[in-house]
């Protein structure tokens, strides 16, 4: 009887493939799916990469909103065309954006009151309107209070008066029946800071610039709104000593005259 070869189980018999060269293979437990701390710390790591990324990109990139800009010197009261303005990416301030221009239409036909430099950001304190071309204008600093508690705007129509002296011996005096401001010049929209608002007007006569400038330096100036106002009426000079009875009782001013004991 022939005799019978016994392999172990392991063992692949002769001439069989065993593909680990007769070494019994080793199998190893199946790696579990991520802990839920894992996948938070993941996500975290993810949207922080994300973010570093998009303000990366956004970095490299220029303002989104165009301003109108002066595209050539302009001087002082010419009237602005096409040619003379051109749009530029600016990222202007919150207080500027108020105050400029996404349009070159908007400004063509508007009078520039100061000059521009090529390249400059137009505002509307430094515009008039194109029927102001042919009035001079003058600047003034005005108190808040006398100059419609600030919110003058350009455009408006002002009466101004002045001042002089004190008390019931103070004297007011129209100046200028119908001033037009055409520029304001503010911290923050028409309001000043320090109290005051310094002003351009378009006054139309010499004689009432001349007397606007005077009172600018001698007397106290007040303006009157009177925008929209058909019929405003004023006052040409006020004496509070000749204009106003005194109260009953009181004793008015009194005057002498040569011969009176």
């Amino acid at each position: 009887m022939a005799a019978t070869q016994i392999r172990p189980p392991s063992a692949p018999a002769d001439g069989a493939d065993g593909g680990d060269g007769g070494r019994s293979r080793r199998i190893a437990p199946r790696r579990g799916l991520p802990g839920g701390r894992a996948v938070v710390g993941g996500l975290l790591v993810a949207v922080a990469a994300v973010g570093i990324f998009a303000a990366v990109s956004g970095a490299g990139q220029g303002p989104s909103t165009s301003y109108v800009v002066a595209a050539r010197d302009v001087e002082p009261g010419a009237t602005l065309t096409a040619d003379d303005l051109e749009l530029s990416a600016i990222d202007l301030p919150a207080g500027q954006r108020d105050r400029a221009f996404t349009q070159v239409g908007d400004l063509t036909g508007a009078v520039a009151v100061g000059p521009l430099s090529e390249g400059e950001l137009v505002q509307a304190g430094g515009l008039a309107e194109g029927s102001d071309a042919s009035v001079p204008t003058l600047s003034l600093s005005v108190p808040e209070a006398n100059a419609d508690a600030g919110d003058l705007q350009r455009g408006d129509t002002v009466q101004v008066y002045a001042t002089y002296g004190s008390d019931t011996g103070g004297t007011t005096i129209l100046l200028a029946p119908e001033a037009t401001v055409v520029g304001v010049e503010a911290g923050e929209e028409t309001v000043a800071t320090g109290g005051e608002v310094l002003l351009r007007l378009a006054v139309p006569t010499p004689e009432e610039r001349v007397a606007v400038i005077n009172a600018a330096v001698t007397g106290e100036v007040a303006l009157v709104r009177t925008t929209g106002v058909d019929d405003p009426g004023a006052t040409e000079r006020f004496v509070p000593s000749e204009d106003v009875d005194a109260p009953s009782g009181a004793s008015g001013p009194t005057t002498t005259t040569e011969g009176d004991g």
